[in-house]
């Protein structure tokens, strides 16, 4: 009945085809059609209908706004902060939770882990251009992820425009050029390519920048490395700037799809490994490649996927880390000041498998498991003669600064459960079941109820249960004052309960209202005086966030958040380094099909300090950008974007015994952008 009422239209408008004609049209028709189908299926699950808290983000109209990369539109999102550390390795930080680990939260990239392998973070992605991305998928709570994987406080899918879409997608090219402040300059294009059964998208981009930043004094001058090194603290520009490139690619033939990327990041010191205030081209490098083959075949009612891939991560160090005349104990003076080499390369093998099963009922079952394998495979650790002061040694063997002869293996197994009882009520319960080496088994169950009263009101109840396995670092580091790895080391929990209500005005305007409340416990960081990373903390974190996305008139659009996030550690201890009150959003102005106008603005409140540091609040702060934007029927696009144009003073928090004055971001600065398609 289906294929004749999706037959009847080419039947009454194809008169004049001949029978075999109209056989391959009515054919082709139905394939669009069920492209479609199954594509609005997977907006609908995406965004209000999902049995979780998320928010959607189109890379296009993020360019319209003047959106520049990732991280820029991650700092949209509703409860979503950013943090950085003394080498800058930035990264969100969700409702709150631990800004001093890495690993709370997940980034995806077509379906594929991509944080790197020793930190857990993923700040070589951050500055992916924002016209590389597709549709971005921010997912808060530890509920998200059920396909192998968890997701502490939240997870980041970014989606390219390798994702197979309706025809007209299918052959889509585009370039794009950008320069701005910082000497910043950008190139890249990607491609789509379809014929028959196989396909191919290719994406590239390469960046630069020269940015350097004032900031100091530097760790030294707090008397953390002694009383007689406060004199060699040092104010000046930290070293920022970065060098960029990455190249993706995504064949598809059938049922089998093979996924390929590799990153080269490299970047100025920022504040010094050791807290010193480096010199101008001392640098880091987080290079990553990684490869992907899925099987995944439709039969009956199964749908399947069959994965393997490897993934290679490296953290390479090169710089002068303390300044001459450092005093490192009785009879050991550095006269030429440290000098520090490191390089540790890792890499991970994994296989997966699950499936998804819709034959029985009103169920759809999903199930599976998930193996990998990471071990070190070099490690490099060439210093300043510790113990003569001069000189240069290889400490690889005798001294490494992580083990080098490191391993650990993860299981998991994971099942899923989705019950439409009716039109208007679903249900999903859930459950991952993960073993790490050296760590106890973890059970984290999930259970979510989504109520649909009507077309236009929708109320979600969520309730999960996240861990978040150690990282690399804050395991395996030895030899190193300044940051001492734990193998007693426990996995972080979550308890996250959630309740949400969403109120659909059309097809793209909203309103949402998410209430939360959180348990987090053995929270892990290194803020004690033997600076080894410990279960330290535990917190209890409730807040609550608000969205609204809403078209005024023909031409002009509105979007906005608001959330609000309050806590304790340990207690009674106020959360730390979390802004209670964020506000963001953004507005759009079409003049008319050519011209456009933005505005972006973002509000992050004051930051209280940890227990036992003494420094008043972090400052509170409030940007402003702005973007011009031409584009004619030739898909061409030019934007001229000046952001902070107020120059606000934007610091992110540093921890005690560092930067008193804390990390300070960038001021105001110009961006244009010219992207063309083909």
């Amino acid at each position: 009945m289906k294929k004749l009422f999706m037959t009847l239209p080419l039947l009454l408008l194809g008169g004049g085809l001949h029978a075999s004609e109209q056989t391959a049209s009515i054919d082709s028709l139905i394939d669009e059609m069920n492209k479609i189908s199954r594509l609005a299926e997977k907006v609908k699950l995406n965004e209000p209908y999902q049995p979780y808290i998320v928010t959607v983000y189109h890379g296009r109209e993020m360019e319209r706004i003047g959106v520049t990369n990732l991280k820029e539109a991650l700092e949209l999102v509703p409860g979503v902060d950013m943090a950085t550390d003394n080498v800058d390795n930035k990264r969100a930080i969700f409702r709150g939770s631990n800004p001093y680990a890495y690993g709370q939260s997940r980034l995806f990239i077509d379906g594929i882990d991509v944080d790197d392998l020793f930190t857990d973070g993923y700040d070589g992605y951050l500055s992916m251009p924002i016209e590389m991305i597709k549709r971005i998928e921010v997912t808060r709570g530890p509920g998200s992820v059920s396909d192998g994987y968890n997701a502490y406080a939240g997870s980041i899918r970014v989606i390219t425009y390798a994702e197979k879409g309706l025809r007209s997608d299918l052959n889509e090219g585009r370039i794009v050029v950008k320069g701005g402040a910082y000497s910043y300059e950008m190139g890249g294009f990607l491609k789509n390519y379809q014929n028959g059964d196989f396909s191919l998208h290719t994406q590239f981009y390469y960046q630069r920048d020269h940015k350097f930043l004032p900031a100091g004094p530097d760790a030294l001058a707090t008397g953390f490395y002694g009383a007689p090194n406060i004199a060699l603290s040092r104010n000046g520009e930290a070293p920022l700037w970065m060098k960029n490139h990455m190249l993706q690619l995504t064949m598809g033939y059938k049922d089998v799809t093979v996924r390929a990327g590799s990153l080269y990041y490299e970047k100025g010191s920022a504040y010094g490994l050791n807290g010193a205030l480096p010199e101008p081209n001392d640098h880091v490098k987080g290079p990553q490649s990684y490869a992907e083959a899925d099987y995944h075949p439709t039969t009956g009612a199964w749908e399947l996927h069959v994965k393997a891939g490897w993934k290679d991560s490296e953290f390479k160090s090169y710089a002068h880390l303390l300044p001459a005349g450092f005093v490192a104990g009785p009879g050991i003076v550095y006269d030429d000041g440290f000098y520090g080499e490191h390089e540790a390369k890792l890499r991970r093998f994994y296989q997966t498998s699950y499936g998804d099963y819709s034959g029985f009922g009103s169920h759809r079952f999903s199930m599976g498991y998930y193996l990998d394998y990471t071990q070190t495979y070099k490690v490099v650790t060439r210093t300043t003669d510790k113990y003569g002061g001069t000189g240069i040694v290889d400490y690889s063997k005798s001294e490494p600064f992580t083990d080098p002869d490191a391993s650990m293996r993860t299981k998991r197994l994971f099942l899923q459960d989705r019950f439409s009882y009716n039109e208007n009520l679903s249900m999903q319960a859930g459950l991952n079941v993960e073993k790490v080496t050296r760590m106890k088994t973890q059970y984290n169950p999930r259970l979510s109820i989504v109520y649909q009263s009507d077309d236009h009101n929708i109320y979600k109840a969520i309730y999960s249960r996240s861990s978040r396995t150690p990282s690399w670092q804050e395991l395996f580091t030895i030899n190193n004052h300044a940051r001492v790895g734990n193998l007693d080391l426990d996995p972080e929990t979550v308890n996250a309960f959630e309740a949400a209500y969403i109120r659909k005005m059309g097809v793209d305007a909203f309103l949402q209202l998410n209430l939360f409340y959180l348990l987090n416990d053995k929270q892990i960081d290194n803020n004690n005086q033997e600076h080894q990373y410990r279960n330290a903390s535990d917190s209890k974190i409730y807040g609550a966030e608000v969205e609204c996305k809403t078209p005024i008139g023909l031409n002009d659009t509105l979007y906005m958040n608001y959330s609000y996030v309050y806590g304790q550690e340990n207690g009674d201890d106020p959360l730390a380094n979390s802004a209670r009150h964020m506000a963001k959003g953004y507005y759009l102005h079409q003049f008319n099909d050519a011209l456009d106008l933005a505005l972006v603005g973002k509000y992050v409140g004051s930051k209280t300090r940890m227990k036992g540091d003494n420094r008043p609040k972090l400052d509170s702060y409030t940007t402003l950008d702005v973007t011009l934007g031409f584009h004619d029927n030739d898909d061409l696009n030019i934007r001229l974007s000046v952001q902070n144009i107020f120059d606000a003073d934007v610091r992110y928090p540093s921890v005690p015994h560092s930067y008193v004055n804390d990390y300070p971001q960038e001021g105001r600065h110009l961006m244009i952008t010219l992207t063309k398609g083909f």
